[in-house]
Formats: structure tokens, C-alpha cells, sequence
């Protein structure tokens, strides 16, 4: 594990788990899933696998017969209770000074875009591409939305970071050859390699946008 070694042009984080502690807002959505339609998955099943595509993580559930049914109810659920999701203390400061520094920022994230916007109009910085998954592309740990917000955003790769918070982020980057940034503060365990781990979004902003 070592430093960045260079300032980078294009910094793109993950959402859940970075950006905003939805973990209670997933697991009450799951709750009205088990309540609703009867899934016997325990929520600890289904937050191993986040970062993957909805539909992604229901097959690897073995839930894909009912898949669509259970996102529907999921996202209902979810979309009443996600203004009460906090912002990850530091984030909304590290946005902020990431905006001064003139860094361009993205958003790749495995949540939908109705739900993503739900969130992103709390903050009061502008991403420059919004990567969600019904923009038809593979998602992560996939590459396809990592390479794509870099083409929009006329960057290459060496120039980009992504900072998320689970394997399937740093897979996703390492399949984009692109340098990943763990965010120690979010759900999942930090990965064999990657550019650095930041224990806090003021780590983070010190390595990035210092």
C-alpha cells in the first residue's frame, strides 16, 4: 500500500457506504422485503453483497425468480426513509474543498438514479457525471461505468481515482486500471491492494485535494 503518487484530474466516489450511511436505511427496505413478500434471507446476506447490481446480488441470493417483485419493494420502502440518512461526518468538508481545488468529481454507484438524486441534492457541490445503473452498462465489479465517466469526463485513467468502500469497488477499478482509494470508515474490509486507505474523509482530503 502506498501514497497517490500523483495529483489526479478526476476523482469518482462510490455512494453507500462512502458518501452516506444508508446501512439503516437498507436494512429497514429489507425488512419490508422479508415482511412483505415472505424472503426468508436474513439482511446480513443481503449487505455482504452490496455494490453489485441489484439484480446481481439476487441471483447470488438465489432470488432471482422473484427478483424484480423484491427490487420494486425494496425500492419503495427505501426511497421513504433515505432523507434520514446521514452524510458520513468530514464528507460534506471534503466535498467542499475538493470543489475549491478545481478536482473534477463523479458518483459510481450500484443505486438507482431516482434514489441517487434523493441523496445528492442534500450536498451542495456539482458532480460532473452521475454513473447509475440504468445507464445499460455492466455494473461492479465490472469497469463499464468507471470507463465511461472517464470518457465523459475526457480524462484517462491515469489521471482518475475512485474512492469506494467494498471488493466489488476495488475490483471495478483495478479491471479499469485505475487507482483505488479505500474508505476505512465504510462497510467493507479493505482490500489486498489498493493506492491508500483513508481512515477518515480528512485523510482523504489531505491525500487528494491537499
Amino acid at each position: 500500500m502506498s501514497l497517490v503518487p500523483r495529483r489526479k484530474s478526476l476523482v469518482l466516489f462510490d455512494l453507500d457506504g462512502v458518501i452516506v450511511d444508508s446501512r439503516s436505511n437498507m436494512e429497514a427496505a429489507w425488512a419490508a422485503v422479508r415482511r412483505d413478500l415472505g424472503v426468508g434471507v436474513p439482511f446480513s446476506a443481503y449487505f455482504a453483497e452490496i455494490g453489485r447490481p441489484f439484480q446481481d446480488i439476487m441471483a447470488r441470493l438465489g432470488l432471482a425468480h422473484q427478483g424484480r417483485r423484491i427490487e420494486a419493494a425494496y425500492r419503495r420502502a427505501s426511497s421513504l426513509l433515505i432523507a434520514e440518512s446521514p452524510i458520513f461526518d468530514g464528507v460534506e468538508a471534503m466535498l467542499a474543498t475538493a470543489a475549491a481545488s478545481g478536482v473534477k468529481l463523479g458518483i459510481v454507484t450500484s443505486k438507482d438514479s431516482a434514489r441517487t438524486q434523493l441523496v445528492l441534492d442534500r450536498l451542495d457541490v456539482s458532480f460532473m457525471v452521475v454513473m447509475t445503473p440504468e445507464d445499460r452498462l455492466r455494473g461492479k465489479p465490472a469497469p463499464d461505468h468507471l470507463l465511461y465517466a472517464m470518457a465523459t469526463c475526457n480524462i484517462d485513467p491515469v489521471e482518475t481515482i475512485f474512492v469506494g468502500d467494498m471488493e466489488s469497488d476495488a475490483e471495478a477499478a483495478r479491471r479499469a486500471g485505475i487507482d483505488y482509494a479505500h474508505a476505512e470508515w465504510g462497510y467493507g474490509e479493505r482490500p489486498a491492494q489498493c493506492a491508500f486507505v483513508a481512515e477518515t474523509p480528512a485523510m482523504l482530503t489531505t491525500q487528494l485535494f491537499g
